[in-house]
């Protein structure tokens, strides 16, 4: 249910998601002699380390499609109802699951409409009734923790200033901070006990080769791994790492800030784990009430898996309104160099839900045949209203999901209707190779709104959409990001036709 750096600082993590072919592996499986005259063994692809770091990312991205004409020669058949379904790897990451040689899964596809109770809204944002409901409830904890408070304080003299708090000697909105810190610190202890629960509780039976509660053969063969993702290293960082630095900051929201500041590529774990929540969700529901039911009994917990299992989700969501609490009562206070190291913090949380909403959105595409791990940093998710054809003018226009990546702008067409309890899928109609297009800012000269999409390849002359943006503030996001890659594309060029005027060009045009 639930884009693809951090699986998309991307290029690094989120392009390697899956277990790639290398020339070093080919290479070991050679006998020594053909190991020696192997064009594998000797082949060197451009490392482009001379480059600066964009073109860098973009040299590496094509040096990965070089490999292919290896890889195809591995390549397995599979039937058209079938997915490969890759083993999230990102950089820091530390998923043990990750490490080592991994085959590829296939798992049924889901069917078209199936329900996936959402959990973010498709536009990024915390979805409204969670966030009210996530907001009162941590007002109502504060309230609680003042009206206790003020009962402690009764006999004290009242102050005067800010408000002082019945003679406790801080101010109000110095106290609330405080309970929010301590909030922010207790529930951390009780996510890592609920992420303990999942890892040691129901991936310890499931690896358990003497347990009395056997796994469904339709769950072996690697299908059991999609259902937790990348949890159990979601698990162990919190538990090693990001619980003992809340500890160790304990009343200090500056230290606060500055933690998740520090950890900001970390946090991308969860843009990994929600990439794969669409599919996880998929496969519980087949056995929620048989298998995934005897195991928690076994285990005696009151929630079950489905509840465990989106407890990452909840965290990331809760985090941000935390943080948004904090910030608000420091700057009541007036301590900027607090507020700023806060508001750092409130930013890192803003992106993690809305790049983790993206890769749900991206893991409901079907039907694409390329890798959606290898396309890049997801640059934008939205709709738009586009024709067709070779004279798009002429066309009947439709609203397509358009996903427009690093390498690929993908159209795609979705099916079914988002609901309380279901969500669509987004089936693939067609894409453009970024470094194979050309954009038309004035798509049509009667509606300042659409823009013209061109591919270039010779194999497909007539690829064409002209699109139109709901807004003008949409179109102009749309055409900026468009010129900014179309622009990377046309210096990567330059780079690699001539480098060494390029390279004195930066250095006497630096901008």
């Amino acid at each position: 249910m639930f884009s693809f750096k951090d699986p998309f600082k991307r290029s690094k993590s989120q392009g390697s998601l899956g277990k790639l072919t290398t020339h070093s592996s080919l290479t070991e499986s050679l006998p020594l002699d053909q190991t020696r005259s192997s064009p594998i063994a000797k082949r060197r692809g451009f490392s482009g380390k001379w480059l600066p770091p964009p073109l860098r990312k973009l040299s590496q991205g094509k040096l990965n499609s070089s490999e292919s004409p290896a890889k195809q020669t591995l390549k397995k058949t599979q039937s058209e109802n079938r997915i490969k379904v890759e083993e999230p790897l990102g950089e820091g990451m530390g998923n043990k699951a990750s490490v080592g040689d991994e085959e590829e899964i296939e798992v049924d596809l889901p069917p078209p409409m199936r329900p996936i109770p959402d959990i973010l809204p498709p536009t990024g944002a915390l979805e409204e009734g969670t966030t009210a409901q996530l907001a009162t409830e941590i007002e109502e904890i504060v309230q609680k923790r003042m009206m206790e408070s003020e009962e402690a304080c009764a006999d004290s003299s009242k102050g005067e200033g800010e408000k002082l708090d019945e003679g406790c000697g801080v101010s109000v909105s110095e106290r609330k901070r405080a309970y929010v810190l301590e909030e922010l610190l207790e529930t951390e202890r009780d996510y890592v006990r609920d992420l303990g629960e999942v890892v040691e509780g129901y991936l310890g039976l499931m690896r358990d080769p003497a347990t009395e509660i056997p796994m469904p053969e339709d769950l072996r063969g690697g299908r059991d791994k999609i259902i937790f993702g990348n949890l159990e290293a979601i698990y162990e960082w919190h538990r090693d790492v990001f619980l003992k630095g809340l500890e160790k900051s304990v009343g200090d929201a500056e230290e606060v800030g500055l933690l998740f500041k520090r950890h900001e590529r970390k946090l991308h774990m969860y843009v990994v784990y929600c990439q794969n929540k669409p599919m996880s969700e998929f496969i519980v529901s087949e056995h929620i009430d048989s298998y995934f039911e005897d195991l928690r009994q076994r285990l005696g917990h009151k929630l079950t898996l489905c509840d465990l299992l989106i407890k990452p989700v909840q965290r990331i969501m809760k985090y941000q309104l935390l943080l948004k609490d904090i910030q608000k009562y420091t700057e009541r206070i007036g301590r900027e160099g607090e507020v700023r190291s806060i508001a750092h913090a409130v930013s890192v949380m803003h992106i993690v839900p809305k790049e983790a909403n993206d890769m749900m959105n991206v893991g409901r595409l079907q039907g694409f045949d390329g890798k959606i791990t290898a396309q890049g940093k997801l640059l934008l998710f939205g709709p738009l209203v586009c024709s067709e054809g070779s004279v798009p003018l002429n066309s009947k226009p439709k609203e397509l999901q358009v996903f427009f990546f690093e390498q690929n702008i993908i159209f795609s067409e979705a099916v079914g209707k988002k609901t309380q309890f279901s969500n669509p899928v987004y089936i693939y109609k067609a894409h453009i190779q970024v470094n194979k297009m050309s954009l038309v800012e004035k798509g049509d000269e009667e509606d300042p709104l659409k823009f013209l999409l061109r591919s270039t390849d010779p194999r497909k002359p007539s690829l064409s959409f002209l699109c139109s943006a709901p807004s003008q503030d949409g179109k102009d996001e749309w055409i900026r990001n468009l010129q900014l890659i179309l622009q990377t594309q046309k210096d990567f060029l330059k780079a690699i036709q001539s480098p060494i005027k390029y390279q004195k060009n930066r250095l006497t045009h630096p901008n």
